[in-house]
């Protein structure tokens, strides 16, 4: 071939390369973002299409109401092979294989799972996070000097660690923050060593550590220092989102509930009470907006924390849940289900009334495995907007609901635009309860 020609060649072989590559790209990138669990309900429509090189593979003997198609030409039950186009509409539970090929190659197995959603109760509700019922968490530690200048790592020598739970110095329970300096410089001062309580991973342990001593020397007064920081176990105000009547599960926040410097607190102690919202800072560009809240502690106990995770927190209720615009349970929506549009979250914005606000769903990011922010939101509704300038901190867990199923949970606010921002799916949270009861002792008995 002349050099001419195979420059021509070579030319027009890697533009029918790129056209064949971008013809390609979207069908691929499409089949990256199937589930490798789709979840859908009886009676549900559900229905894709892959162009060539690519098809779907059905086996002969699949569920009751899933139809192939090649154009006008359909493969339904007891005939197995290749489509472009699969409908689905089983009417009956149970679960099949949709197998994806590339050339006849497979290259994705998406696992159809056709179930009825759990019923639930939607939240709603404010609640305030209590870490421990008593104690404070250890956030950090910190060098000390002695009179001398030599630096000293007390309690880090003494084996306390981060994310402990101090719960007494010398017997004497610490119920808040502003307990401990009064206690380490009463007991300090007696020459002695201090008894540390605290708490890690559910066992209580005794630490012995020594109080490094320093004087100041304008006035002569003396001090004692542990080199701790240390946190309330209060981490604020959030919402409630769920509860399940049948297992006595509820999820709230849907998102993990986190320290100074973004450290995960321990919750193994860790409650939830009634909360009742007394002021709103209002959110505006850049500046996130938060609900006040004020809670007092056990007496307002309603739940146990037994998971903080990256979709919220979960555990028990120790009463059932009420709410007013929906005393009976609603499905939790499968993911499938999520259609950008109208619905309406639930939350509270002064004392502990549950409102009603609408909100539009923008986008539906249909995830292919468990995390947060699978949907954009926007509050529409004139009278929230007014009162908080859309959403605010304290919203985390307000419940979404569409076409009478919960859908999902507000987690996070665009700080540029606080009308808008981010929510999980309610079938991840359900998943995730799942998957804390398979790995938990009965719930009762971790609530007593």
């Amino acid at each position: 071939m002349p050099p001419r020609y195979r420059r021509a060649f070579a030319i027009g072989f890697a533009l029918l390369f790129v056209i064949s590559f971008l013809l390609i790209l979207p069908q691929a990138i499409k089949v990256q973002l199937f589930p490798s669990k789709l979840r859908i309900v009886p009676g549900q429509n559900f229905q894709f299409s892959l162009k060539k090189p690519f098809s779907i593979y059905l086996e002969a003997n699949r569920l009751d109401g899933i139809v192939g198609a090649n154009g006008c030409t359909e493969l339904n039950k007891g005939q197995g092979g290749s489509c472009s186009q699969v409908m689905v509409r089983s009417e009956r539970e149970g679960t099949g294989t949709l197998e994806i090929r590339f050339f006849g190659i497979p290259v994705r197995r998406v696992n159809l799972i056709v179930e009825k959603m759990p019923e639930v109760i939607p939240g709603g509700h404010a609640i305030g996070v209590l870490v421990a019922k008593e104690g404070v968490i250890i956030t950090g530690h910190l060098p000390v000097r002695d009179d001398k200048g030599k630096e000293f790592y007390p309690a880090e020598a003494a084996g306390v660690k981060v994310g402990d739970l101090l719960v007494a110095i010398n017997g004497q329970v610490i119920h808040r923050i502003h307990e401990v300096d009064h206690l380490i410089q009463q007991e300090a001062a007696k020459g002695l060593p201090l008894r540390l309580t605290i708490l890690r991973a559910g066992e209580t342990l005794q630490r012995p550590i020594q109080p490094v001593k320093r004087t100041n020397l304008q006035d002569g007064t003396t001090r004692y220092y542990l080199g701790l920081y240390v946190e309330d176990p209060a981490a604020g105000v959030g919402t409630l989102t769920y509860y399940n009547p049948k297992t006595n599960y509820y999820g709230a926040l849907g998102h993990k509930i986190v320290g100074i410097s973004n450290r995960e607190l321990p919750l193994a102690h860790g409650k939830i009470v009634a909360a009742r919202i007394t002021g709103i800072n209002q959110g505006n560009r850049g500046e996130p907006g938060e609900k006040i809240g004020v809670f007092s502690g056990n007496s307002d106990i309603i739940g146990d924390i037994i998971g903080n995770t990256p979709i919220g927190i979960f555990g028990s209720l120790r009463h059932g849940l009420v709410n007013p615009w929906y005393p009976q349970p609603v499905p939790v929506s499968t993911i499938s289900q999520v259609q950008p549009g109208p619905a309406e979250m639930l939350t509270v914005v002064t004392g502990s009334e549950i409102r009603r606000f609408a909100i539009e769903i923008q986008k539906v990011y249909h995830q292919t495995s468990l995390r947060d922010k699978g949907m954009v939101i926007k509050v529409t509704d004139p009278e929230l907007l007014g009162r908080t300038g859309g959403i605010i901190q304290g919203m985390s867990g307000s419940p979404i609901i569409q076409n009478g199923k919960l859908v999902g949970a507000i987690t996070h606010v665009f700080v540029n635009d606080p009308t808008r921002g981010y929510a999980v799916f309610a079938e991840w949270m359900l998943q995730m309860e799942e998957s804390l009861a398979e790995k938990n002792t009965p719930i009762r008995d971790l609530a007593s």
